[in-house]
């Protein structure tokens, strides 16, 4: 059974009026996910005078939440918490919604002077899977299969945030908060759009496709300045410290949020190397031959020994799963696919 939820110490914490015990109580309130209902119930009954107090205009009941939330993340007697948002999904393509509550409060209190220390926030997509989240500033967006963001609790007032992996954004708009995502190698600056990057450590190339608004691409140290429009590609390549742009149907490249996998006449070696981070599984490609062949397909829900199935059907190729085993620390690992050319 849900714990009832005191208005009276939300308004209190909200005025910055509150004892540690009433700051503990708020905090484990936002901890549980099944007391979101309850929140809202509590803001509701009491919301003229509530969003009088807190100098709301706008009745915007989600607003009052995230500004609750920030609030606990602010507070100055909280040093250096991180917040980490994993679960595992074993089944390929899983989509892990993220609730509305979007935090998890960790705070430790000393009897030592406390120093002030900016928290990080950080949302980690597990391998299999698809992450769905919302800043604090309204954007939505997605995280792709082994994909992590992380921005600080100073967001609202800088809108930075650093990305490994690849996210779609759709960003809210805000002439004068720019939003910037940091790469290794790159940085993308918009003020409300929608776009996707694709920026795998192990990669050799960094891509940002936009689908609607203008960004405007940042190299390194600023070695080069690119302003980008709708269906276009920036790709920069790590090697050879180039970049390019080509157009290209944007829509394309956003697909694996809504659970599509899309191939456009793209090299083998490509096509493996993404199925095999959608389904977290090891693919080997035993014959340097087949690394540049063309393949063209669109895949949808479907299972990963289907999907190379499929493949077989146009490609001359015969393959072969092996087994998951259990290592010494008793832990799973990956399946392993083994593809071949295939003799006629």
């Amino acid at each position: 059974m849900n714990e009832k939820i005191d208005y009276k110490i939300l308004k209190k914490f909200a005025l910055g009026k509150y004892s540690l015990n009433d700051f503990k109580q708020v905090t484990n309130w936002f901890e549980e996910p099944n007391n979101e209902t309850e929140l809202k119930n509590a803001i509701q009954q009491h919301w003229d005078e509530f969003s009088e107090e807190t100098s709301e205009n706008k009745k915007d009941l989600n607003s009052v939440l995230d500004q609750l939330k920030q609030k606990i993340i602010e507070q100055k007697t909280v040093v250096n918490f991180r917040i980490r948002i994993q679960r595992v999904y074993t089944r390929a393509a899983a989509i892990l919604l993220l609730p509305l509550l979007l935090y998890s409060i960790y705070s430790a209190f000393f009897n030592t002077q406390a120093t002030e220390m900016a928290a990080s926030i950080e949302i980690v997509s597990p391998h299999g899977a698809r992450t769905k989240f919302q800043l604090p500033d309204g954007t939505q967006g997605w995280l792709n299969s082994g994909s992590k963001l992380k921005y600080t609790n100073t967001f609202l007032t800088k809108r930075n945030i650093d990305l490994v992996g690849e996210a779609w954004f759709e960003v809210t708009h805000n002439t004068s908060k720019p939003f910037v995502v940091h790469t290794k190698v790159l940085d993308v600056q918009v003020l409300g759009t929608k776009f996707n990057v694709t920026a795998y450590p192990e990669e050799n190339v960094t891509e940002v496709v936009l689908q609607e608004g203008k960004v405007n691409v940042n190299g390194f140290k600023d070695l080069y300045k690119v302003a980008m429009k709708p269906d276009e590609k920036f790709t920069y390549d790590k090697n050879s410290q180039s970049g390019s742009i080509q157009e290209v149907k944007a829509s394309q490249f956003s697909a694996w949020k809504d659970g599509l996998l899309v191939f456009r006449n793209e090299p083998l070696s490509e096509v493996l190397k993404r199925v095999s981070r959608w389904y977290n599984v090891d693919i080997l490609l035993n014959d340097p031959d087949l690394e540049n062949l063309k393949y063209r397909a669109t895949f949808q829900e479907e299972q990963v020994e289907e999907v190379i199935r499929l493949i077989s059907l146009t490609v001359p190729i015969e393959y072969s799963f092996t087994n998951r085993e259990i290592d010494n620390d008793g832990v799973f690992k990956k399946r392993t696919i083994t593809i071949r050319k295939k003799h006629s």
